[in-house]
């Protein structure tokens, strides 16, 4: 059963997933976090009856290349749901739509080893996900994302993405917004347009772009090496995307992530596209973060909600500027 409770305090809403607790876990955690490889892995080619039934595939000489499904321990569900009747709160149904993307039939194979055509597909089939997760009665944002390792919150090895179709637009998202809203009311610009070209002119928080799109540590980073990735054209939302920008963040994804991995051995890392509600608004502009885990939120930060980072954005872009001439 899921249930959603909104912080009477911070207007956070945190969703209750009682069912949560029984996903499997494949890592083992001793000195060093392994692969646990005495179970089955349920997304591995022949293992497709341990998932639940297909809403989405690709295939290719007759072999399936991507595969969709409804995650088996959902943290929102379109069918088991519940409110809380607490007078003095206010709380709401944990109904939703939960997905898992697995993006490649290779147990082992991780997206920086993937081609640029396979990335664009891998994209594609996210842009399908989140466009039908978004049509669907109730739902009012769709996040994307991607755990990639143990420390970034990923239970099982093998390659996957996520979407979590909700119904109500969360805190961040809601933030981001008026922050664009306010920025364009007074200067008549887009917040986001606007930081692109600045980060363009200053270069020293740039890592990586292209025709399409430009990469660059933020200038308030909240962790080490995380990463903003920004259509350079006012572009709302991922799903509405020209079939070149598509291309495009394909090919920078791949460069960054190829990035990421050679900052430490064995990092961890979290992707989360930061998108527009699903009622578009034009004043929106969607970018994707990549967060290397490299370190822990502690008191400090659970506490405050501000964050210490210990390695200047300025020194983290050059550090990956650095890693990308060897790669």
């Amino acid at each position: 059963m899921s249930q959603m409770r909104k912080s009477i305090i911070t207007g956070e809403w945190v969703i209750f997933a009682s069912n949560r607790h029984k996903k499997p876990y494949a890592y083992n955690h001793g000195k060093a976090v392994k692969e646990n490889c005495h179970a089955a892995c349920p997304f591995c080619v022949g293992n497709e009856s341990l998932t639940p039934k297909e809403r989405y595939r690709t295939e290719k000489n007759g072999s399936w290349q991507i595969r969709v499904f409804k995650n088996m321990y959902p943290a929102v569900d379109d069918i088991t749901f519940e409110k809380d009747n607490d007078p003095f709160y206010e709380s709401a149904e944990g109904m939703g739509f939960h997905e898992v993307l697995v993006d490649t039939p290779v147990h082992g194979q991780e997206p920086h080893m993937f081609t640029d055509e396979k990335m664009y597909e891998v994209l594609c089939a996210l842009k399908n996900r989140a466009e039908t997760i978004g049509s669907m009665d109730g739902i009012k944002y769709v996040q994307i994302f991607k755990n990639n390792g143990p420390m970034a919150g990923a239970s099982i090895a093998h390659s996957h993405w996520q979407l979590i179709g909700v119904p109500i637009v969360p805190t961040e998202q809601t933030r981001a917004l008026s922050a664009f809203k306010k920025y364009y009311a007074e200067k008549g610009k887009c917040l986001m347009c606007d930081m692109a070209e600045h980060e363009k002119k200053e270069g020293k928080r740039i890592i990586y772009e292209n025709d399409e799109f430009i990469c660059f540590i933020p200038y308030a980073a909240k962790f080490s090496y995380e990463i903003f990735v920004v259509p350079k054209k006012h572009t709302s939302t991922f799903v509405s995307m020209t079939e070149k920008q598509y291309r495009s963040l394909a090919e920078a994804l791949k460069k960054l992530i190829t990035a990421v991995t050679c900052i430490k051995e064995g990092v961890c890392y979290n992707i989360c596209f930061q998108d527009s509600p699903v009622k578009c608004d034009k004043d929106y502009h969607w970018y994707l973060r990549i967060i290397p885990r490299i370190g822990a939120l502690a008191g400090f930060e659970n506490g405050t909600s501000s964050y210490i980072n210990p390695l200047l954005p300025e020194d983290a872009a050059q550090n990956i500027r650095d890693i990308m001439k060897n790669i």
